[in-house]
């Protein structure tokens, strides 16, 4: 099933944000991520969300992300990616069609 990495983040150096976007996208492709939006948090609802941006990204399965992450290639860039801001990541598993199916009853009751 899908996996979701989700990145929430403080910028603190733009530049070198740049320079880590540039080059950790490939090593995401290489692990079959995909890019899917970025934005700032406009609005926390209720408890508390340390961080102004979050970025999405779509992998194969959970194991796919976790080796993207683990990886001696992206390992290289953690000095880069610190230097560029603050970050918490996270990786979810989508749903099976059945729990999500469930999701979309609820949503349309």
């Amino acid at each position: 099933m899908a996996a979701y990495f989700i990145a929430h983040g403080t910028l603190k150096n733009p530049e070198k944000m740049d320079e880590y976007v540039t080059r950790s996208g490939p090593i995401f492709a290489a692990h079959g991520g995909k890019f899917l939006t970025v934005g700032d948090v406009k609005t926390v609802l209720t408890g508390s969300h340390d961080h102004k941006r979050t970025a999405i990204f779509v992998f194969p399965d959970v194991a796919s992300a976790e080796a993207c992450y683990n990886s001696d290639a992206y390992r290289e860039l953690w000095p880069l990616r610190q230097e560029a801001g603050d970050f918490d990541f996270i990786v979810m598993e989508e749903y099976g069609s059945e729990d999500s199916a469930k999701h979309v009853e609820a949503d349309n009751a």
